[in-house]
């Protein structure tokens, strides 16, 4: 177990603010979440720390794992590694692969009653993903997860806001609103990823990169901030929201204004996001077609939001169009969530772990959150943090008129589905101005450091795709 460096637990701040703990974790998400738990299992004091509800809520997906006869977890690593578009780490890979079995009997110890069977999404070869409640699965896991949370005395939570990482070329805490500043041995950032900046987004505003921005600040090496997955169904209409994949691994079709269909449903997601992109048209995801008492108890999710839309999808296809799901990039960690400043850890979508390349395989993501957060708060209770070469901390850009709406319209417009680079150097151009409104300065910095990564990768590749040098994409 780590030694607290004459640091003591207070379960409350003191009349400062302060709190002193052995272990603080940043996001109460699945991968937060679970972090907090080893850590506590293994004997450490934990400051949990969130500043609401975010993606691990709104997965609508299952977990991927491979937990069925027909099924291996290096058939579930080949479809990783040929999903994320060989930008994968391979060892990475068979870590996250590996620990698919595992990582579900721990979920059941907790009380997580998966639904029976499993689903076959996208760019899987073989049914492997495990849902509960049907397309309600984020909310259900995380209902059992946060009870386990509130049994664990070790574990002491607070809802406030990151503002900045404590330390000089070492990470000692974090300061928080509310005048919270939490000194700790080790620091694990769970806070999410960067898909909230887009104006079209499945995420939550919480999902605004703040963790990554602070981490970059601090001195930590980040990566990969060009490859954003774009969820390919996404109602169309004025209040979007996502239709799951796992309605087009059941038999949904993707059609055009006439009812035809023009792609093969279970391509991986950026190359229908791509082909949705370049249709000419109107799109829809059609379910006509399908077992009304199926789509009543698989998809109550979504049912229920098609028809507060005004749509009764028995009867009629439901429009789509791709919006900002998922954030390959993040802080770059070893496979044991280490960052390259010492005392900072990172797990969940913040991270780079090199378990998705450019290009996420569908429900791999709660698997990554549950399984790395394990092993980040393992490494931090277990082991002084090695050190690493540090990357530059991100510049503060100038302050200029662009407010927060700005600044999402043109995250859409420059670093969307389809990529150019004059449109990638305007945008950049255009964030080095600055943003004054309230959080827009946080936002405008963040969208420049995606733009800039984008800028900086000529050729497409997986979820990063460039019009003015466009890979070749079979659709």
């Amino acid at each position: 177990m780590i030694t607290p460096r004459n640091l003591r637990f207070r379960g409350d701040p003191d009349s400062r603010g302060r709190v002193a703990i052995d272990v603080l974790v940043i996001g109460d998400g699945l991968a937060g979440s679970a972090a907090a738990l080893e850590a506590a299992r293994l004997g450490a004091r934990v400051a949990l720390v969130s500043a609401g509800p975010a993606s691990s809520e709104r997965a609508q997906g299952g977990i991927a794992a491979a937990v069925l006869p027909e099924d291996s977890p290096r058939l579930h690593a080949l479809d990783t590694l040929a999903a994320g578009a060989g930008l994968c780490d391979p060892d990475a890979v068979a870590m996250l692969t590996s620990a698919g079995p595992e990582t579900v009997r721990w979920l059941e110890s907790l009380g997580v009653r998966f639904d029976g069977g499993a689903a076959r999404e996208a760019a899987h070869s073989l049914p492997r993903v495990l849902h509960l409640g049907g397309d309600q699965s984020g909310h259900t896991l995380m209902t059992f997860v946060h009870a386990a949370i509130e049994r664990e005395a070790r574990i002491t939570r607070f809802s406030a806001k990151l503002h900045a990482l404590l330390g000089d070329g070492v990470c000692e805490g974090a300061v928080f609103s509310g005048d919270l500043t939490v000194y700790a041995s080790a620091t694990i950032l769970a806070t999410g990823g960067y898909a909230g900046l887009y104006e079209r987004t499945t995420n939550s505003r919480l999902s605004n990169g703040k963790g990554i921005l602070e981490a970059a600040r601090a001195g930590a090496r980040v990566a990969d901030l060009e490859f954003v997955q774009f969820h390919p169904t996404v109602f169309a209409g004025e209040h979007p929201f996502l239709i799951t994949e796992a309605l087009r691994g059941a038999g949904a079709y993707l059609v055009d204004a006439a009812g035809e269909r023009f792609i093969d449903e279970l391509l991986p997601r950026d190359q229908v996001a791509v082909a949705l992109a370049r249709h000419r048209g109107p799109a829809f995801i059609s379910a006509m077609h399908m077992n009304p008492e199926l789509l009543r108890l698989s998809f109550p999710n979504f049912m229920r939001n098609c028809r507060h839309a005004g749509i009764d999808p028995l009867r009629k296809p439901v429009p789509i169009t791709p919006a900002a799901h998922y954030t390959m990039g993040g802080v770059a960690t070893d496979l044991d969530g280490r960052a390259s400043i010492a005392g900072l850890f990172a797990a969940g979508e913040c991270a780079r772990t090199g378990v998705h390349g450019a290009n996420r395989l569908a429900s791999n993501s709660l698997l990554e959150a549950a399984a790395f957060g394990r092993r980040a708060a393992a490494a931090a209770v277990g082991t002084c943090p090695i050190v690493g070469s540090a990357g530059a901390s991100a510049n503060v850009w100038r302050r200029g008129e662009m407010s927060l709406v700005d600044v999402r319209r043109l995250l859409d417009s420059a670093a969307g589905v389809l990529r150019s680079g004059s449109g990638l150097e305007r945008a950049v151009r255009l964030l080095r101005s600055g943003a004054n409104s309230a959080g827009a300065a946080d936002a405008a910095q963040m969208a420049s450091m995606i733009c800039s990564a984008a800028l900086a990768r000529p050729v497409s590749l997986g979820a990063h795709q460039r019009l003015d040098e466009p890979a070749r994409i079979a659709v």
